[in-house]
């Protein structure tokens, strides 16, 4: 490296996010320096195993796992999301790997530090430092007890929810700085568990009931696990984890261990990027809508940011705010509407009861194989998609199976999803514009509503 107090970027955060943007931007040639809060061996903690969609992985050119090197665990195809009885389930095919969490990010880290990235774990983010122009030029970190400071040109914040580098920035820098609360915030309990009547083979599909956030799906170590999320609190979570065991039929099991952990369920930032920074990960909300996997989900905006970032790097440049813009523009106009959309439609439509829940599965209407099978990517929603809806929730208004409150909320979030998917689309191409375009999404966020505002123990 070119010395060992100047690096081209520094990445705060040394989970996927942050191992892929070091390993990509590495490979074209920047000194890059990773730094991590943690020890190695701690390194993301909160779960053991993980799932990882195996397309996403080829498509991402991510390390590759097999049998028997301690980090893959399993594969499976076959997977469904079913009503709030566990009927009319909506299938997929999607490839999925299961790993453990914390062996492939070891991976991954060993993956950036062999494209020439340094990485230094124990490393706590103290502050940013600004050149006279007022543009970030490095890093403080504590190590060892001692502040050390390291000058760069490029700050990528991917230290998950706390988004310590982004809540960090002064005031009018153009980057967001909201806190994520407990509403904003998905609590994800895991029961690994053992059925009481053993298998002749291994229990290789998962399950999802969108009502209660509930899935089953195979694990490592056991024969399977429980997963139960709810926004607002863990405690929230067991309230409605209680409920689904009530009106759900899982096999007789018993609960080996316990693991909880947190994801990030806001929508992302208006801007990722300003003068030599740029947000990503959890740190950016980069969530999919419908199930909460965020690791291949980033990695559509890092790419962007990869190919843009060193343009403006190159010949030793500065990567200002205008010329890492078109990072906003080109994520927003593809996965980011998608996402915008999704989750104004889910966020709104999803307050119904459980009578409304299940004739809604039945009558493929939004809770449809189109909508949930694909796992939130490419989702392309037709006139006739919204035509077919409509008709069903009329009907079912008649049929007294929707209630007019819930008519409404479908109503109100089908036209709300649609003028976001338009306004992403016009998301401007330089920053100037930005002002404007940012108000007027924050009217229409304002119409969505919350996952947190929604209780399903209280709608049967």
């Amino acid at each position: 490296m070119k010395n060992r107090n100047n690096y081209d970027v520094v990445v705060v955060g040394a989970s996927t996010a942050g191992s892929y943007f070091a390993r990509r931007m590495a490979e074209r040639g920047f000194s890059v320096l990773l730094l991590e809060k943690d020890e190695r061996d701690r390194l993301s903690p909160s779960y053991d195993i993980f799932h990882m969609g195996k397309e996403e992985m080829k498509q991402f050119g991510l390390p590759e796992v097999k049998e028997g090197d301690g980090i893959y665990e399993f594969e499976f195809s076959e997977s469904a999301i079913c009503s709030v009885y566990g009927n009319h389930p909506k299938p997929s095919e999607l490839a999925v790997v299961g790993m453990h969490k914390h062996d492939y990010c070891v991976l991954m880290n060993d993956w950036a530090v062999e494209a020439g990235a340094e990485i230094i774990y124990e490393a706590s983010f103290k502050k940013l430092t600004y050149g006279e122009n007022g543009k970030i030029n490095g890093v403080v970190y504590e190590h060892d007890g001692k502040e050390k400071t390291v000058s760069c040109r490029l700050v990528a914040d991917c230290s998950g929810i706390p988004a310590v580098v982004r809540r960090s920035l002064p005031d009018g820098y153009g980057i967001e700085k909201f806190e994520l609360t407990p509403k904003d915030i998905f609590y994800v309990t895991l029961r690994y568990i053992d059925f009481e009547e053993k298998r002749e083979s291994r229990y290789l599909r998962s399950d999802f009931w969108l009502f209660y956030k509930s899935w089953l799906a195979p694990s490592g170590g056991s024969d399977a696990l429980i997963g139960i999320g709810a926004c607002g609190g863990f405690e929230q979570a067991e309230k409605v984890y209680k409920v689904f065991e009530k009106y759900v039929r899982l096999p007789a099991h018993k609960v080996v261990r316990v693991e909880k952990g947190r994801t990030p369920y806001h929508r992302a930032p208006y801007s990722f990027v300003s003068d030599g920074f740029i947000a990503m990960g959890d740190a950016a909300c980069l969530t999919k809508p419908n199930c909460g996997e965020g690791c291949t989900a980033s990695l559509v905006l890092e790419d962007i940011a990869v190919d843009v970032a060193s343009a403006a790097m190159n010949d030793g440049g500065y990567p200002t705010r205008e010329l890492l813009w078109s990072i906003n523009k080109r994520y927003n106009n593809t996965q980011g509407k998608e996402f915008a959309s999704l989750m104004a439609l889910l966020g709104s439509i999803i307050r119904h009861s459980a009578k409304a829940n299940e004739f809604l599965f039945k009558n493929d209407v939004i809770f449809s194989k189109k909508l949930l099978g694909n796992m939130g990517n490419g989702i392309e929603l037709s006139l006739g998609d919204y035509a077919k809806t409509l008709i069903y929730i009329i009907i079912g208004l008649v049929t007294g199976n929707i209630k007019p409150a819930e008519l409404k909320a479908v109503i109100d979030a089908i036209v709300t999803s649609g003028k976001l998917t338009a306004h992403y689309e016009k998301y401007p191409e330089t920053p100037e514009g930005y002002e404007a375009w940012a108000r007027e999404a924050e009217l229409l966020w304002a119409k969505t509503g919350k996952v947190a505002e929604w209780d399903s123990v209280d709608n049967f």
